[in-house]
């Protein structure tokens, strides 16, 4: 019995050392050197969308709120997909129906999200917060 406590503490010493540690170190080193470059285009991006908010009359802004949820939703579908087609692939079958839930739990606001866009009406004032 103590044998294979033994040899399954080692196994998992040996999983954290040889192969998680490099990934884990590997991220690290993408974050150090990418992330300043990522958060200076995103804030960018942000700076862009609230010149294009501010400047836009009303019209203009019920679309960009139209076209903001729509890729919401595109994103959301894809990444339930994603995951939905992951764990059927490479999961355990315990695994498979969490996942499944998982993905679904990513879908279901998708309905309320749209009516909210839908029934947004924008004023046009310049003070008007961004939806």
């Amino acid at each position: 019995m103590i044998e294979m406590a033994v040899a399954i503490t080692f196994f998992v010493l040996c999983l954290a050392v040889f192969i998680l540690l490099p990934i884990l170190l590997v991220v690290k080193a993408v974050q150090l050197l990418f992330g300043p470059a990522v958060k200076e285009v995103h804030s960018a991006v942000q700076e862009v969308q609230e010149h294009n908010w501010r400047h836009a009359d009303a019209l203009e802004r019920e679309r960009m709120v139209h076209k903001a949820v729509g890729w919401r939703v595109i994103g959301r579908v894809a990444g339930a997909g994603a995951l939905a087609a992951g764990a059927v692939t490479f999961a355990p079958l315990p695994v498979v129906p969490i996942s499944l839930l998982a993905g679904y739990r990513l879908l279901k606001p998708i309905r309320q999200e749209m009516r909210d866009a839908c029934a947004y009406r924008s004023t046009g004032a310049k003070d008007e917060p961004r939806y």
